[in-house]
């Protein structure tokens, strides 16, 4: 499984409006509204926002990771929203700026930590990071990722 191939540049908003954890979310998960690796969209956001909204989630830094096991996924899927000024996702903690959204099948054990972990290798270092938080558009958004996936 290759991020590249994951991450498609429909599937990135450069410009999120959201305020807030849950907003952004929503806004991210709408990438996904007309995905075919989704069986049931509405039922999916539901799933998502309640997850999320339990304190389920995982970050680093400037970095969110949502994401939920659901029946209605039918295989990965990944979303991206980047916030110029950040999401306040956990009081304490430094704004949100990139959001990666991950929609798992119940049944994908291993798939969502492999995911996760390329990411976070790819975001954890500060170059890489700040690329993605200053790229033009949504394709060299993606390229980056590729890019930096073949270094880690």
């Amino acid at each position: 499984m290759k991020l590249g191939e994951l991450i498609k540049p429909e599937r990135v908003s450069l410009n999120l409006r959201a305020r807030t954890w849950a907003e952004a979310n929503r806004e991210v998960a709408e990438l996904l509204r007309e995905a075919p690796e989704i069986a049931d969209f509405p039922a999916f956001l539901e799933e998502l926002l309640l997850v999320q909204g339990s304190g389920q989630f995982w970050f680093d830094g400037e970095v969110g990771f949502p994401h939920v096991r659901s029946a209605h996924v039918n295989s990965l899927v990944l979303a991206a929203g980047r916030s110029r000024e950040g999401i306040v996702a956990q009081e304490g903690q430094p704004p949100v700026k990139l959001v990666f959204l991950i929609g798992v099948p119940k049944q994908f054990h291993t798939e969502y930590l492999i995911a996760v972990g390329a990411l976070a290798r790819i975001v954890q270092e500060a170059p890489s990071r700040g690329k993605l938080l200053h790229v033009k558009d949504a394709a060299e958004f993606v390229s980056l990722i590729a890019a930096a996936e073949q270094k880690v």
